[in-house]
C-alpha cells in the first residue's frame, strides 16, 4: 500500500512529515511548486527557531535553516538548468 502525502498538512508542519529538508527534494510525488511551498513554510519555522535558539528558548531542538535554504537554492538551480522545461539554454536566442 502506498502512503499518500497530505500536502496541506505537510506545508503546515513539514518536520512532522520529513526528517530533513533534503527529504522534501527527494520525494517523488511532489511537484516543484509543492516542494517550494513546503520548504518556504519550513524556512519560516526554522527562522523562528533560530531566534529562539539565540534567546536560549529551545528544548534542544535545532533549526534546519541552513539545510532549508540549501534545498531552496537547489530547486532554483534545477530550474535554471538548460535541460529543464523551458528548453532555452544560454545564448543570444531566447524568449524575451
Amino acid at each position: 500500500m502506498t502512503h499518500i502525502l497530505d500536502i496541506k498538512a505537510a506545508k503546515s508542519n513539514p518536520s512532522k512529515f520529513f526528517a530533513a529538508p533534503k527529504d522534501v527534494l527527494m520525494h517523488p510525488g511532489l511537484s516543484r511548486e509543492a516542494k517550494i511551498d513546503i520548504l518556504r513554510s519550513w524556512e519560516v519555522d526554522a527562522r523562528l527557531m533560530s531566534v529562539a535558539e539565540e534567546e536560549n528558548m529551545t528544548d534542544g531542538e535545532r533549526s534546519h535553516l541552513g539545510a532549508v535554504v540549501s534545498a531552496l537554492i537547489a530547486l532554483d538551480d534545477e530550474r535554471k538548468r538548460p535541460d529543464t522545461e523551458t528548453g532555452t539554454g544560454p545564448g543570444k536566442s531566447g524568449g524575451n
